[in-house]
């Protein structure tokens, strides 16, 4: 448990053993966390790269289906093109894919408070930025619509914790599972000594300088009622856990990490 170290204040043998190496460095992305602009800063310093996406305006199969492919179609070309690192908005079942392939890849990830992430998810989607924007938001017409669908509920979970621990319910097992197999989680409201942990990892510590895809509206986010936030925290209990678990030990560690990566 690579994470353990840095939780424990153990900061160079940290970011010496989680440091990325010869197997790629792989982002699982999961949806309004920061990831797009990310993605870009840390792609630019480990080359070449790749991003695992689907065609989402392709309804003729599921998204589940399509990302499966794409992931067996990277599974074939990453270690012919020395590919160093890749992204997409991969679930746990891929992620254990690509463990199999490239036992050494270190996997990466943010979260974000998940109010604000459900929110920013539901304004994106029903944006014209989506492909899919008018399907969406005929399925669901309202913010509470969307909060009270099942399949949409513990979305971060989701793509951290496979489906064998996730349908268990409980979050010490979620957490101990995303401890075991990623290198680094960040919190998207931490995001430059996330970003500069990462970087260092990635063998350049810097600092962020983009902001990409961020809803037009994003500011405003927070301004759901007071109902509402409790509304979507209940029906996504799982992700609270696990956000509330990372962000208190990257809190905790963010002196000694701030202190160690230097100005």
């Amino acid at each position: 448990m690579l994470m353990q170290a840095l939780f424990e204040g153990r900061v160079a043998d940290y970011l010496r053993d989680a440091a990325v190496g010869i197997d790629p460095c792989i982002f699982v992305h999961i949806p309004k966390t920061a990831g797009t602009s990310l993605r870009t800063e840390l792609a630019a310093l480990l080359q070449p790269d790749v991003n695992i996406v689907v065609d989402y305006a392709d309804t003729s199969r599921s998204f589940h289906a399509r990302m499966d492919d794409a992931v067996e179609r990277f599974m074939r070309e990453a270690g012919p093109a020395g590919i160093r690192f890749a992204s997409g908005h991969i679930l746990a079942r891929h992620v254990a894919r690509l463990q199999s392939g490239f036992a050494d890849a270190r996997f990466v990830t943010f979260l974000r408070n998940p109010v604000d992430r459900v929110v920013s998810d539901y304004r994106h989607q029903r944006s014209r930025r989506h492909p899919v924007h008018e399907a969406f938001a005929a399925r669901f017409p309202t913010l509470e619509d969307y909060v009270d669908f099942a399949p949409e509920q513990n979305k971060m979970a989701q793509h951290l914790v496979p489906e064998p621990i996730l349908g268990g319910g409980r979050a010490p097992a979620c957490i101990a599972h995303i401890m075991r197999a990623y290198a680094f989680v960040g919190i998207q409201e931490m995001y430059e000594i996330s970003f500069r942990t990462l970087t260092a990892l990635a063998g350049r510590p810097t600092w962020p300088s983009l902001r990409a895809n961020v809803n037009d509206d994003d500011e405003d986010e927070r301004r759901v009622t007071t109902a509402m936030a409790q509304r979507i925290r209940e029906a996504n209990r799982l992700d609270l856990s696990i956000y509330d678990h990372f962000h208190a030990r990257l809190a905790g560690a963010a002196p000694a990490l701030a202190e160690a990566l230097g100005p």
